[in-house]
């Protein structure tokens, strides 16, 4: 069983992907939420009692939990941890509790800028979390940064932990070895948490140094409007709003840099960077900051990393650099490993529940 804090559609394609029979209970959903893989998969919504209850109900030989540095599903895990441990006592058998961790950002960071009433309920939930980090069996991480945020804050666990990068295999269907157009993509949020405004503010000297390149602009949120606009004032501007998967991935694979220039927040960094993640698949450069946890790999393997993550000029020095270089997709696919990061990790977990 996997318990989830927020569900997205990646959740449902992997499940989908994987052999392992998966029970998927999570408390919210993300923007990009698809209903119809949901039920195909049999995900539910359940909150603390009720992820209590199921795990209670119901034989579960693998609980993985939510970020064990998620504090605000730490009460949530704790009790389908609860649960599990007394049915498992019951009925003489083994629950092996997992964690699959990403988190980089201290919980404790930006908690002064907080009103009072959300203060008090973070200092709450927050006495769950060493109870949660201490009942697991095993820990995999998927960034250098998320093992060593865990080591700070929580010290060694008891767990047999790994080190598993949250890196994607290639995509067998991109076999193309010339220089793609220089296309440049954004895919998310269009907020500025991710960049997106800063990235707009980049895309003049880009262009003023590359008058061929091309930008894609892909996704939806708040700048939407502003994304539109520019489209309608600047013919090598391309936006889709909320598009299918099937477009992203067909325009990835067309695209030579992916841009996620995420930004810190008082409450969030971006731990991975899903884009980052589907556009390596697809054999594109990255061009992202060093707020996201794969900043370490992504700088090793000849992409671009802005130091300054509010530097407009810093950005657009990235990307025109990444746009003239002779670095092709199939160079990009040959540095990514033989398994997928995230498919390894469920696999070392589950492989090695009986001997945890």
């Amino acid at each position: 069983m996997q318990l989830y804090d927020v569900a997205r559609t990646a959740h449902f394609e992997r499940i989908l992907r994987s052999d392992v029979c998966t029970t998927v209970l999570y408390s919210q959903r993300r923007y990009d939420f698809d209903a119809d893989l949901a039920a195909r998969v049999g995900a539910r919504r359940a909150g603390t009692f009720g992820a209590f209850w199921y795990a209670l109900r119901n034989d579960i030989d693998v609980l993985e939990i939510a970020e064990p540095l998620l504090v605000r599903a730490a009460p949530r895990s704790l009790s389908a941890i609860v649960g599990a441990r007394i049915r498992a006592g019951i009925r003489r058998q083994r629950v092996v509790v997992v964690a699959y961790a990403i988190e980089n950002k201290d919980p404790k960071d930006g908690f002064s800028t907080l009103p009072l009433r959300a203060r008090l309920k973070l200092r709450v939930q927050r006495m769950f979390v060493r109870r949660v980090w201490r009942s697991l069996d095993r820990v995999a991480f998927g960034t250098s940064q998320a093992q060593d945020l865990y080591d700070r804050l929580l010290g060694r666990s008891h767990a047999t932990c790994r080190l598993i990068p949250a890196l994607p295999v290639a995509d067998g269907a991109v076999r193309e070895t010339g220089i793609r157009q220089p296309i440049v993509t954004f895919l998310g949020e269009f907020s500025e948490r991710k960049g997106f405004p800063l990235l707009l503010r980049a895309w003049p000297i880009v262009k003023a140094a590359h008058p061929d390149a091309r930008l894609v602009l892909m996704g939806k949120g708040a700048g939407a409007d502003e994304a539109l606009l520019l489209a309608r004032d600047d013919g090598a501007v391309r936006v889709e709003i909320d598009p299918p998967r099937s477009l992203i991935f067909e325009l990835l694979a067309q695209s030579k840099v992916l841009a996620l220039p995420s930004q810190p927040r008082p409450r969030w960094r971006e731990q991975v960077g899903l884009p980052i993640v589907e556009a390596l698949e697809r054999g594109c450069l990255i061009v992202t900051t060093a707020e996201t946890g794969l900043a370490a790999w992504l700088a090793e393997h000849g992409h671009g990393v802005v130091a300054d993550p509010d530097d407009a000029r810093s950005l657009a020095a990235a990307l025109i650099a990444s746009l003239k270089s002779d670095r092709t997709a199939a160079d990009v696919l040959a540095d990514l490993p033989s398994k997928d990061g995230r498919a390894e990790a469920e696999r070392w977990i589950v492989a090695n529940s009986s001997a945890a």
